[in-house]
């Protein structure tokens, strides 16, 4: 945690330059003429308001809170990300009628166009950051009440950051505040799928987030590599990012409650769909280096339905093949493309033997109506009494 006693070794990891006696502490971004001050002898923060950096309480510019320290580096690596002097304010208030609204959001986060881009609430690490991440859980917490009255944001961020063996260590999760493509697609035919933009009050936002997009959050949006000024991008999950189960996780009572949610009572069924999404979770482990980016997952805003389960049915197919010794039969989405593109002229009888022979296989060597017996290859097809 930055505290006042390590204050100055974190200033000078966030490249912070010290005066003569070291009282003062200075950075300067000199894209946008910014620079921020840190006075020990007044216990200040000066931030640049002279170029539009808006700050609405002064408490949040003295040291009498840890969390202020949060703020400070926060801004700091917003500045050193492009950010704007005068796309970034300090404790946004909003009116409710005639009375203030008692919460404020630590940092917002203007776009070019001066709209909201993101809220983020700043906390320090360890306790404070998970007990306001099991609030934002139990009933939205602070940030989604910001939300409620800030509609026009794009992203909530929860930050805290740490200092760790001389270096700052960021913390963040972020929820996208824009509904997906596919389940706005989904709304249109089941009115049960229940969207951001039909919820009015904090609880219904929180039961969109809860049971649409069952309590979904991303990493470092504001601050990774391929993120850039007022252009926060969700960091692919790489191999290197996976982390064990925790008992905490509870995984086996979330599989059970999202087959409870689904009406979903065939458990034997479930238990064999469950089995396959293991395999081709192994299989993308087995098959990725640290550094790659893993298939098993969905990419908000660049998946479709059909691209993931794509990539879930070739990923099984090979595990099947490479771990089990089984054909699962796997056609690839540019099937008939490759097909055409292989075959012209006088070999044209050979493509249509071929596709013949696909189609054959796709129609019985899957699930059928009349297979007692799962059916995944041509073995199978024939166990079938």
């Amino acid at each position: 945690m930055i505290t006042l006693d390590n204050l100055r070794d974190a200033l000078r990891a966030l490249c912070y330059e010290p005066s003569g006696d070291g009282t003062v502490y200075q950075k300067s971004w000199e894209e946008t003429s910014a620079q921020i001050t840190v006075d020990f002898s007044k216990k200040r923060i000066g931030y640049p308001k002279d170029l539009g950096f808006k700050v609405n309480k002064d408490t949040t510019c003295n040291f009498s809170d840890n969390e202020n320290f949060v703020v400070l580096a926060c801004v700091t690596m917003l500045l050193d990300k492009g950010y704007r002097p005068e796309s970034l304010e300090l404790e946004r208030e909003w009116a409710l009628g005639h009375e203030q609204k008692s919460g404020r959001a630590d940092i917002c986060i203007n776009d070019e166009r001066g709209d909201t881009l993101a809220i983020v609430e700043c906390k320090t690490p360890g306790t404070e950051f998970k007990n306001e991440f099991k609030n934002m859980q139990s009933d939205g917490g602070q940030l989604l009440s910001y939300w409620q009255q800030e509609r026009a944001t794009r992203w909530l961020v929860l930050f805290a950051c740490d200092f760790i063996n001389n270096e700052i260590v960021p913390d963040q999760v972020s929820i996208n505040c824009s509904d997906d493509e596919n389940f706005i697609a989904l709304a249109k035919r089941d009115d049960n799928i229940a969207l951001y933009r039909d919820a009015h009050t904090v609880e219904q936002l929180h039961q969109v987030w809860t049971e649409t997009y069952n309590q979904q959050v991303e990493g470092n949006i504001l601050f990774g590599d391929r993120s850039t000024a007022y252009h926060p991008m969700v960091p692919p999950l790489l191999k290197k990012d996976l982390v064990d189960f925790r008992a905490e996780d509870s995984i086996v009572n979330r599989f059970e409650e999202i087959l409870r949610h689904n009406n979903v009572s065939d458990k034997e069924n479930a238990f064999n769909r469950l089995i396959a999404l293991f395999i081709a979770k192994l299989q993308d482990e087995l098959s990725k280096m640290p550094t790659q980016e893993i298939e098993f997952q969905y990419r908000q805003g660049r998946d479709t339905y059909e691209t993931l389960q794509d990539r879930l049915q070739r990923l099984h197919s090979d595990g099947m093949r490479k771990l089990m010794r089984e054909e699962v039969l796997y056609v690839p989405n540019n099937y008939a493309e490759n097909l055409i593109s292989n075959y012209t002229g006088q070999h044209r009888k050979q493509l249509i033997e071929e596709l013949n022979g696909t189609l054959r296989k796709l129609k019985f060597y899957t699930n059928n109506d009349f297979a007692f017996k799962d059916v995944h290859n041509e073995e199978l097809f024939l166990q079938n009494p």
